[in-house]
């Protein structure tokens, strides 16, 4: 029984990293997006980033390309990649300005730039431009969910900026 349940999980596993390498490798613009839009929601962001990157441009223009942006922003910002993540998520608020998801990805933009800002020892551009960021989105959503989040994330930014100038 235990050997069936083993080769049971090894075929599970091989046919659906193989859907994946197919999806790699066709030419298929509509299946690499299922493909991606389904590693994405199965959490699996690296494999979907690299769908994503595939097809792109490809969509730049279509109406699929507005989920499809985002979802590539937040697949970046879940892997840590926060200077790719922030300059996506700029890309896709100055894009679809109209977007019912402008306001989460302007705010997410302005995180990913904080999480680039360093120990207060070494040189602070990214925590200036992060600080900006936040204020753009303050300014333009005054009214946000994510309002309390993001003044306390700069609070703890100009905090930073306050030590490096005792130091």
């Amino acid at each position: 029984m235990k050997k069936l349940l083993a080769v049971l999980f090894i075929f599970f596993v091989l046919s659906s990293c193989s859907e994946y390498q197919k999806a790699l490798k066709s030419e298929e613009l509509a299946f690499k997006l299922e493909m991606a839009t389904k590693m994405y929601d199965n959490q699996k962001y690296e494999k979907a980033i690299r769908l994503f990157e595939q097809i792109a441009p490809s969509y730049r223009g279509k109406p699929q390309a507005e989920k499809l942006f985002f979802i590539y922003a937040q697949s970046l910002f879940k892997t840590k990649q926060f200077y790719s993540a922030g300059y996506q998520f700029e890309s896709f608020a100055s894009s679809y300005p109209k977007s019912e998801k402008i306001e989460e990805a302007s705010y997410f933009g302005a995180v990913s730039f904080s999480k680039l800002s360093p120990v207060y020892s070494l040189d602070q551009v990214d925590t200036y431009k992060a600080i900006d960021k936040f204020q753009a989105f303050i300014d333009q959503f005054p009214e946000s969910k994510f309002l309390p989040e993001a003044n306390v994330v700069v609070k703890t930014l100009r905090e930073k900026l306050e030590k490096k100038a005792m130091k």
